[in-house]
Protein backbone atom coordinates (compact mmCIF):
# COMPACT_ATOMS: atom_id res chain seq x y z
CA UNK A 1 0.00 0.00 0.00
CA UNK A 2 2.51 2.73 1.01
CA UNK A 3 5.07 1.16 -1.40
CA UNK A 4 2.96 0.97 -4.56
CA UNK A 5 1.63 4.90 -3.28
CA UNK A 6 5.14 5.97 -3.27
CA UNK A 7 6.02 4.32 -6.61
CA UNK A 8 2.94 5.84 -8.18
CA UNK A 9 3.69 9.40 -6.88
CA UNK A 10 6.93 8.74 -9.08
CA UNK A 11 5.44 8.15 -12.24
CA UNK A 12 2.86 10.75 -11.71
CA UNK A 13 5.25 13.25 -10.86
CA UNK A 14 6.97 12.49 -14.93
CA UNK A 15 3.37 12.66 -16.23
CA UNK A 16 2.97 15.83 -14.79
CA UNK A 17 6.24 17.00 -15.91
CA UNK A 18 5.29 15.77 -19.43
CA UNK A 19 2.29 17.76 -19.68
CA UNK A 20 3.76 20.86 -19.60
CA UNK A 21 7.14 20.67 -21.21
CA UNK A 22 8.97 21.60 -24.45
CA UNK A 23 11.81 19.75 -26.22
CA UNK A 24 15.16 19.54 -24.50
CA UNK A 25 17.30 17.57 -22.93
CA UNK A 26 19.22 15.33 -21.69
CA UNK A 27 19.12 16.85 -18.87
CA UNK A 28 20.77 14.39 -15.34
CA UNK A 29 19.80 16.12 -12.05
CA UNK A 30 20.37 14.09 -8.53
CA UNK A 31 18.41 15.72 -5.70
CA UNK A 32 19.45 13.95 -2.28
CA UNK A 33 16.93 14.00 0.84
CA UNK A 34 16.45 13.27 4.49
CA UNK A 35 12.88 13.42 6.56
CA UNK A 36 11.24 11.79 9.12
CA UNK A 37 8.56 9.42 7.89
CA UNK A 38 5.28 8.40 10.69
CA UNK A 39 3.41 6.63 7.67
CA UNK A 40 4.17 3.14 9.57
CA UNK A 41 3.15 4.57 13.13
CA UNK A 42 6.23 4.85 14.81
CA UNK A 43 9.12 7.51 13.71
CA UNK A 44 12.07 6.64 10.88
CA UNK A 45 14.70 8.08 9.67
CA UNK A 46 14.34 8.32 5.56
CA UNK A 47 17.64 9.20 3.86
CA UNK A 48 17.96 8.98 -0.23
CA UNK A 49 19.04 10.21 -3.12
CA UNK A 50 17.18 10.61 -6.49
CA UNK A 51 18.84 10.91 -9.55
CA UNK A 52 17.11 11.36 -13.45
CA UNK A 53 18.25 11.94 -16.97
CA UNK A 54 15.41 13.32 -18.51
CA UNK A 55 15.16 14.00 -22.37
CA UNK A 56 12.14 15.45 -24.52
CA UNK A 57 11.07 15.09 -28.18
CA UNK A 58 8.50 17.10 -30.46
CA UNK A 59 4.90 15.00 -30.72
CA UNK A 60 4.48 14.26 -34.55
CA UNK A 61 0.57 14.08 -34.36
CA UNK A 62 1.14 17.85 -32.33
CA UNK A 63 2.57 20.56 -30.44
CA UNK A 64 2.65 18.20 -26.95
CA UNK A 65 6.17 16.99 -26.27
CA UNK A 66 7.07 13.84 -25.62
CA UNK A 67 9.15 13.08 -22.78
CA UNK A 68 11.83 9.79 -21.96
CA UNK A 69 13.11 9.52 -18.40
CA UNK A 70 15.30 7.10 -16.76
CA UNK A 71 15.58 7.65 -13.15
CA UNK A 72 16.84 5.31 -10.13
CA UNK A 73 16.74 5.89 -6.46
CA UNK A 74 17.70 4.31 -2.95
CA UNK A 75 17.43 5.48 0.13
CA UNK A 76 17.57 3.75 4.12
CA UNK A 77 14.64 4.01 6.58
CA UNK A 78 15.62 3.50 9.78
CA UNK A 79 13.81 3.28 13.26
CA UNK A 80 14.72 5.41 16.59
CA UNK A 81 16.50 1.92 17.90
CA UNK A 82 18.65 1.72 14.48
CA UNK A 83 16.89 -1.03 12.68
CA UNK A 84 16.78 -0.01 9.00
CA UNK A 85 15.82 -1.49 5.65
CA UNK A 86 16.65 0.05 1.84
CA UNK A 87 14.06 0.44 -0.80
CA UNK A 88 15.92 1.42 -3.98
CA UNK A 89 14.20 1.48 -7.75
CA UNK A 90 15.48 1.77 -11.44
CA UNK A 91 12.80 2.23 -13.79
CA UNK A 92 12.73 3.72 -17.59
CA UNK A 93 9.62 5.46 -18.43
CA UNK A 94 8.68 7.38 -21.48
CA UNK A 95 5.39 8.65 -23.30
CA UNK A 96 4.59 5.83 -26.31
CA UNK A 97 1.84 7.78 -28.00
CA UNK A 98 -0.30 11.36 -27.60
CA UNK A 99 -3.11 12.06 -29.72
CA UNK A 100 -4.51 15.10 -30.01
CA UNK A 101 -8.62 15.05 -28.95
CA UNK A 102 -9.45 18.61 -29.31
CA UNK A 103 -8.17 22.20 -28.67
CA UNK A 104 -5.30 21.71 -25.95
CA UNK A 105 -6.15 18.46 -24.84
CA UNK A 106 -3.94 14.74 -25.50
CA UNK A 107 -5.00 11.12 -25.24
CA UNK A 108 -1.45 9.62 -23.49
CA UNK A 109 -0.05 6.48 -23.34
CA UNK A 110 2.70 6.11 -20.67
CA UNK A 111 5.47 3.62 -20.23
CA UNK A 112 7.16 2.42 -17.24
CA UNK A 113 9.58 -0.42 -17.68
CA UNK A 114 12.24 -1.79 -15.08
CA UNK A 115 12.74 -2.37 -10.79
CA UNK A 116 10.40 0.77 -9.47
CA UNK A 117 10.82 -0.84 -5.92
CA UNK A 118 13.32 -3.62 -4.11
CA UNK A 119 12.94 -3.59 -0.71
CA UNK A 120 16.40 -5.78 1.16
CA UNK A 121 17.62 -5.67 4.56
CA UNK A 122 21.01 -6.73 5.49
CA UNK A 123 21.90 -7.25 1.56
CA UNK A 124 18.92 -9.79 1.28
CA UNK A 125 15.69 -9.13 -0.94
CA UNK A 126 12.77 -9.32 0.90
CA UNK A 127 10.43 -7.92 -1.70
CA UNK A 128 11.08 -6.94 -6.00
CA UNK A 129 8.71 -5.36 -8.17
CA UNK A 130 9.07 -5.72 -12.02
CA UNK A 131 8.22 -5.39 -14.94
CA UNK A 132 6.06 -2.81 -17.37
CA UNK A 133 3.08 -0.40 -16.30
CA UNK A 134 1.14 1.38 -18.83
CA UNK A 135 -0.88 4.61 -17.80
CA UNK A 136 -3.51 5.91 -19.51
CA UNK A 137 -4.11 9.91 -19.19
CA UNK A 138 -5.48 12.79 -20.71
CA UNK A 139 -4.00 15.94 -20.30
CA UNK A 140 -4.42 19.69 -21.64
CA UNK A 141 -1.36 21.47 -22.37
CA UNK A 142 -2.75 24.81 -21.66
CA UNK A 143 -4.84 24.78 -18.41
CA UNK A 144 -2.58 21.64 -17.02
CA UNK A 145 -5.71 19.80 -16.30
CA UNK A 146 -5.39 15.96 -16.18
CA UNK A 147 -6.80 12.88 -15.94
CA UNK A 148 -6.10 9.27 -14.91
CA UNK A 149 -8.01 6.72 -17.05
CA UNK A 150 -6.29 3.80 -15.86
CA UNK A 151 -3.24 1.48 -16.02
CA UNK A 152 -1.94 -1.70 -17.22
CA UNK A 153 0.20 -4.10 -15.17
CA UNK A 154 2.67 -6.43 -15.95
CA UNK A 155 4.99 -8.46 -13.92
CA UNK A 156 4.91 -9.09 -9.99
CA UNK A 157 4.42 -5.99 -8.46
CA UNK A 158 3.79 -7.27 -4.86
CA UNK A 159 4.03 -3.13 -3.31
CA UNK A 160 1.30 -2.26 -5.43
CA UNK A 161 -0.69 -4.72 -2.78
CA UNK A 162 1.04 -5.13 0.53
CA UNK A 163 1.76 -2.44 2.95
CA UNK A 164 5.66 -1.62 2.78
CA UNK A 165 4.99 -1.09 6.59
CA UNK A 166 3.54 -4.61 6.55
CA UNK A 167 6.23 -6.17 4.81
CA UNK A 168 9.15 -4.40 7.27
CA UNK A 169 7.51 -4.98 10.28
CA UNK A 170 9.94 -7.83 11.36
CA UNK A 171 12.90 -5.38 10.71
CA UNK A 172 11.77 -2.19 12.14
CA UNK A 173 8.20 -2.88 13.17
CA UNK A 174 6.99 -5.24 16.41
CA UNK A 175 4.71 -8.08 16.31
CA UNK A 176 1.64 -6.23 17.23
CA UNK A 177 0.08 -8.32 14.67
CA UNK A 178 0.18 -11.65 16.05
CA UNK A 179 -1.89 -10.29 18.67
CA UNK A 180 -4.78 -8.84 16.18
CA UNK A 181 -7.77 -11.48 15.37
CA UNK A 182 -10.37 -11.12 13.29
CA UNK A 183 -13.79 -11.85 14.78
CA UNK A 184 -16.52 -12.26 11.90
CA UNK A 185 -20.20 -11.43 12.39
CA UNK A 186 -21.99 -14.52 13.31
CA UNK A 187 -18.81 -15.99 15.61
CA UNK A 188 -19.67 -14.30 18.92
CA UNK A 189 -22.21 -12.93 20.11
CA UNK A 190 -21.67 -9.16 19.19
CA UNK A 191 -23.90 -7.41 16.59
CA UNK A 192 -21.17 -6.12 14.34
CA UNK A 193 -18.55 -7.83 13.07
CA UNK A 194 -14.78 -6.56 13.98
CA UNK A 195 -10.85 -7.17 15.11
CA UNK A 196 -9.33 -7.75 18.65
CA UNK A 197 -6.53 -6.67 19.48
CA UNK A 198 -5.16 -7.84 22.90
CA UNK A 199 -2.47 -6.87 24.86
CA UNK A 200 0.43 -8.90 26.09
CA UNK A 201 -0.61 -7.50 28.99
CA UNK A 202 -4.38 -8.96 28.99
CA UNK A 203 -4.80 -11.72 31.27
CA UNK A 204 -8.29 -13.18 31.59
CA UNK A 205 -8.45 -13.20 35.41
CA UNK A 206 -6.98 -10.55 37.53
CA UNK A 207 -6.38 -6.64 36.75
CA UNK A 208 -8.91 -5.52 34.20
CA UNK A 209 -7.30 -3.63 31.12
CA UNK A 210 -8.64 -0.38 29.61
CA UNK A 211 -10.67 -0.78 26.63
CA UNK A 212 -10.77 0.97 23.29
CA UNK A 213 -13.66 1.04 20.96
CA UNK A 214 -12.63 2.15 16.89
CA UNK A 215 -15.38 2.83 14.94
CA UNK A 216 -14.55 2.94 11.16
CA UNK A 217 -14.53 5.27 8.27
CA UNK A 218 -17.15 5.37 5.35
CA UNK A 219 -14.43 3.16 3.28
CA UNK A 220 -13.77 0.42 5.70
CA UNK A 221 -17.76 -0.69 5.47
CA UNK A 222 -18.13 -4.34 4.88
CA UNK A 223 -20.19 -7.24 5.24
CA UNK A 224 -18.50 -8.13 8.95
CA UNK A 225 -17.34 -11.47 7.53
CA UNK A 226 -13.78 -12.52 7.39
CA UNK A 227 -13.32 -11.04 4.22
CA UNK A 228 -14.70 -8.13 4.51
CA UNK A 229 -12.94 -7.03 7.75
CA UNK A 230 -9.53 -7.04 5.38
CA UNK A 231 -11.46 -3.56 4.90
CA UNK A 232 -11.07 -2.35 8.46
CA UNK A 233 -7.09 -2.81 8.23
CA UNK A 234 -6.72 -0.07 5.76
CA UNK A 235 -6.56 2.65 8.05
CA UNK A 236 -6.82 4.22 11.43
CA UNK A 237 -5.76 2.38 14.63
CA UNK A 238 -6.15 -1.54 13.49
CA UNK A 239 -3.60 -0.22 10.74
CA UNK A 240 -1.04 0.32 12.56
CA UNK A 241 -1.63 -2.71 14.97
CA UNK A 242 -1.80 -4.68 11.65
CA UNK A 243 1.59 -3.62 10.17
CA UNK A 244 3.88 -3.53 13.47
CA UNK A 245 3.00 -0.14 14.20
CA UNK A 246 1.12 -0.60 18.15
CA UNK A 247 3.11 -0.11 20.88
CA UNK A 248 3.29 -3.32 22.96
CA UNK A 249 3.35 -1.95 26.18
CA UNK A 250 0.08 0.16 25.54
CA UNK A 251 -2.27 -1.29 28.00
CA UNK A 252 -5.65 -1.39 26.18
CA UNK A 253 -7.52 -3.85 24.19
CA UNK A 254 -8.72 -2.52 21.37
CA UNK A 255 -11.85 -3.66 19.08
CA UNK A 256 -12.25 -2.08 15.71
CA UNK A 257 -15.72 -2.42 14.69
CA UNK A 258 -16.61 -2.51 10.94
CA UNK A 259 -20.31 -0.99 9.80
CA UNK A 260 -22.63 -3.15 7.71
CA UNK A 261 -24.24 -0.28 5.23
CA UNK A 262 -27.16 -2.65 4.05
CA UNK A 263 -28.58 -2.20 0.67
CA UNK A 264 -30.14 -0.23 -0.82
CA UNK A 265 -29.28 2.38 2.20
CA UNK A 266 -31.16 4.94 3.37
CA UNK A 267 -32.52 7.95 0.56
CA UNK A 268 -29.90 10.34 0.95
CA UNK A 269 -28.95 12.56 -2.19
CA UNK A 270 -25.45 15.19 -1.69
CA UNK A 271 -24.44 15.58 -4.64
CA UNK A 272 -22.84 18.34 -5.99
CA UNK A 273 -22.56 20.17 -2.72
CA UNK A 274 -19.93 21.50 -0.35
CA UNK A 275 -18.89 18.99 1.97
CA UNK A 276 -20.84 15.92 1.00
CA UNK A 277 -19.70 14.15 3.99
CA UNK A 278 -21.29 16.61 6.29
CA UNK A 279 -24.83 16.30 4.18
CA UNK A 280 -24.89 13.08 4.45
CA UNK A 281 -24.31 12.81 8.13
CA UNK A 282 -26.93 15.66 9.10
CA UNK A 283 -29.30 13.54 6.84
CA UNK A 284 -28.78 10.52 8.82
CA UNK A 285 -29.40 12.21 11.71
CA UNK A 286 -32.16 13.68 10.87
CA UNK A 287 -33.63 10.26 9.89
CA UNK A 288 -32.88 9.02 13.31
CA UNK A 289 -29.93 6.62 12.71
CA UNK A 290 -31.65 3.29 10.72
CA UNK A 291 -29.99 0.14 10.47
CA UNK A 292 -29.31 0.98 6.80
CA UNK A 293 -27.57 4.38 7.24
CA UNK A 294 -23.81 4.75 6.01
CA UNK A 295 -22.31 5.31 9.01
CA UNK A 296 -22.12 3.91 12.32
CA UNK A 297 -25.30 4.13 14.46
CA UNK A 298 -24.93 5.25 18.10
CA UNK A 299 -27.13 2.33 18.96
CA UNK A 300 -24.46 0.18 17.39
CA UNK A 301 -21.71 1.77 19.63
CA UNK A 302 -23.76 1.22 22.73
CA UNK A 303 -24.34 -2.55 22.23
CA UNK A 304 -21.21 -3.40 21.24
CA UNK A 305 -19.46 -2.28 24.44
CA UNK A 306 -22.33 -3.37 26.09
CA UNK A 307 -20.78 -6.76 24.81
CA UNK A 308 -17.69 -5.94 24.95
CA UNK A 309 -17.70 -5.38 28.97
CA UNK A 310 -19.96 -8.49 29.09
CA UNK A 311 -17.23 -10.62 27.34
CA UNK A 312 -13.51 -9.50 28.23
CA UNK A 313 -12.01 -8.71 31.33
CA UNK A 314 -12.02 -4.51 30.80
CA UNK A 315 -12.09 -2.17 33.25
CA UNK A 316 -16.09 -0.52 32.64
CA UNK A 317 -15.02 2.60 33.99
CA UNK A 318 -12.08 3.23 31.36
CA UNK A 319 -14.03 2.27 28.31
CA UNK A 320 -12.81 5.08 25.25
CA UNK A 321 -14.44 5.76 21.84
CA UNK A 322 -12.68 6.83 19.09
CA UNK A 323 -13.58 6.64 14.86
CA UNK A 324 -12.80 8.47 11.99
CA UNK A 325 -14.75 10.68 9.04
CA UNK A 326 -17.97 8.44 9.03
CA UNK A 327 -17.30 6.95 12.77
CA UNK A 328 -16.17 10.09 14.26
CA UNK A 329 -19.83 10.94 13.37
CA UNK A 330 -20.68 7.91 15.34
CA UNK A 331 -18.88 8.44 18.36
CA UNK A 332 -20.72 12.12 18.54
CA UNK A 333 -24.33 11.01 17.71
CA UNK A 334 -23.39 8.09 20.64
CA UNK A 335 -22.05 11.08 22.56
CA UNK A 336 -25.23 13.24 22.47
CA UNK A 337 -27.33 9.84 22.94
CA UNK A 338 -26.16 8.17 25.72
CA UNK A 339 -23.87 10.32 27.51
CA UNK A 340 -21.01 8.94 30.11
CA UNK A 341 -23.42 5.86 30.77
CA UNK A 342 -20.94 3.67 29.17
CA UNK A 343 -17.80 5.84 28.02
CA UNK A 344 -14.48 7.66 30.06
CA UNK A 345 -13.42 10.07 27.08
CA UNK A 346 -13.87 10.37 23.11
CA UNK A 347 -11.75 11.16 20.40
CA UNK A 348 -13.82 12.02 16.95
CA UNK A 349 -11.73 12.53 13.86
CA UNK A 350 -12.63 14.35 10.64
CA UNK A 351 -16.41 13.93 11.81
CA UNK A 352 -19.12 16.21 11.78
CA UNK A 353 -20.66 16.74 15.60
CA UNK A 354 -22.53 20.36 14.71
CA UNK A 355 -25.99 17.69 14.90
CA UNK A 356 -24.82 15.87 18.16
CA UNK A 357 -23.95 19.46 19.57
CA UNK A 358 -27.77 20.27 18.36
CA UNK A 359 -29.52 17.42 20.15
CA UNK A 360 -27.39 17.44 23.57
CA UNK A 361 -25.55 20.78 23.60
CA UNK A 362 -23.75 20.65 27.13
CA UNK A 363 -24.53 17.70 27.76
CA UNK A 364 -21.84 16.56 25.55
CA UNK A 365 -19.65 17.91 28.68
CA UNK A 366 -20.98 14.67 30.36
CA UNK A 367 -17.35 12.96 28.79
CA UNK A 368 -14.02 14.35 27.81
CA UNK A 369 -13.69 15.33 24.27
CA UNK A 370 -10.76 16.00 22.06
CA UNK A 371 -11.59 16.29 18.44
CA UNK A 372 -9.32 16.55 15.62
CA UNK A 373 -9.68 17.84 11.92
CA UNK A 374 -7.64 18.86 8.76
CA UNK A 375 -7.74 22.79 7.95
CA UNK A 376 -8.92 22.15 4.74
CA UNK A 377 -11.22 18.86 4.73
CA UNK A 378 -13.50 19.33 1.67
CA UNK A 379 -15.35 16.27 2.46
CA UNK A 380 -16.47 16.80 6.21
CA UNK A 381 -16.38 20.79 7.26
CA UNK A 382 -14.40 21.33 10.00
CA UNK A 383 -16.56 23.52 11.19
CA UNK A 384 -17.94 20.29 12.02
CA UNK A 385 -15.48 19.80 15.12
CA UNK A 386 -14.90 23.75 15.44
CA UNK A 387 -18.06 24.65 16.27
CA UNK A 388 -19.30 22.18 18.99
CA UNK A 389 -16.05 22.17 20.61
CA UNK A 390 -15.89 26.29 20.44
CA UNK A 391 -19.71 26.05 22.58
CA UNK A 392 -18.82 22.95 24.52
CA UNK A 393 -15.65 25.09 26.19
CA UNK A 394 -18.22 27.52 26.79
CA UNK A 395 -20.52 25.23 29.02
CA UNK A 396 -20.11 25.31 32.88
CA UNK A 397 -18.06 22.82 34.32
CA UNK A 398 -16.37 21.94 30.63
CA UNK A 399 -12.66 22.88 32.02
CA UNK A 400 -9.98 22.95 29.06
CA UNK A 401 -8.61 19.63 29.16
CA UNK A 402 -12.07 18.21 28.61
CA UNK A 403 -12.55 19.96 25.75
CA UNK A 404 -9.73 20.03 23.38
CA UNK A 405 -9.71 20.75 19.33
CA UNK A 406 -6.54 20.14 17.17
CA UNK A 407 -6.75 21.30 13.80
CA UNK A 408 -3.90 20.12 11.45
CA UNK A 409 -2.76 22.84 9.14
CA UNK A 410 -3.12 21.74 5.21
CA UNK A 411 -4.59 18.54 5.86
CA UNK A 412 -7.59 17.67 4.47
CA UNK A 413 -10.29 14.73 5.13
CA UNK A 414 -7.51 13.14 7.14
CA UNK A 415 -5.90 13.76 10.36
CA UNK A 416 -6.47 9.83 12.09
CA UNK A 417 -2.91 9.05 11.12
CA UNK A 418 -1.55 11.99 13.07
CA UNK A 419 -3.51 11.83 15.76
CA UNK A 420 -3.18 7.70 16.40
CA UNK A 421 0.48 7.73 15.76
CA UNK A 422 1.38 10.96 17.87
CA UNK A 423 3.58 11.97 15.03
CA UNK A 424 2.53 15.51 15.81
CA UNK A 425 3.15 15.25 19.54
CA UNK A 426 -0.35 14.96 20.34
CA UNK A 427 -0.48 11.72 22.86
CA UNK A 428 -4.49 10.97 22.88
CA UNK A 429 -3.29 7.62 25.19
CA UNK A 430 -1.83 9.19 28.09
CA UNK A 431 -4.81 11.81 27.83
CA UNK A 432 -7.72 9.27 27.74
CA UNK A 433 -6.34 6.78 30.55
CA UNK A 434 -6.41 9.86 32.97
CA UNK A 435 -9.47 9.73 33.14
CA UNK A 436 -12.00 7.37 34.62
CA UNK A 437 -15.94 7.19 34.15
CA UNK A 438 -17.66 8.35 37.33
Amino acid sequence: MLAGAAIGALVLASLSVASAATAAGPVTTTEHYSFENWACGYPMQVDGQFTSRFRERQSPQGERTLVHENFQFAETWTNAAGASFSVSGKVNSKDLKSTPIGGSTYDVTFQSSGQPQVVTAGGVVISRDRGNLRYHFTTDIQTGAFEFLGAEVNGPHPGFSTDLCKTVAPITGNTSAEHHTPRPLGTTAAGMGYYEYLPPSYAVDGAASPLIIHANGYGENGDGSAAGLENVLGTGIPRFINVGGWPLDRPFVVLSTQHIEQPPGIPIVCDDVPWGGSCIMQKQHDLGHPAVSPCTTPGELHDFIAYAVANYNVDPDRVYVTGLSCGAFGVWEYLAAYGDEQAAAAVPIAGDGRPAWATAGCGLGAVPIWAFHGEFDDVVNPLGSIDPMTALSGCPGVTPDRAQLTIYPGLMHDGWDQAYSGSEGDDIYSWMLSYTRS
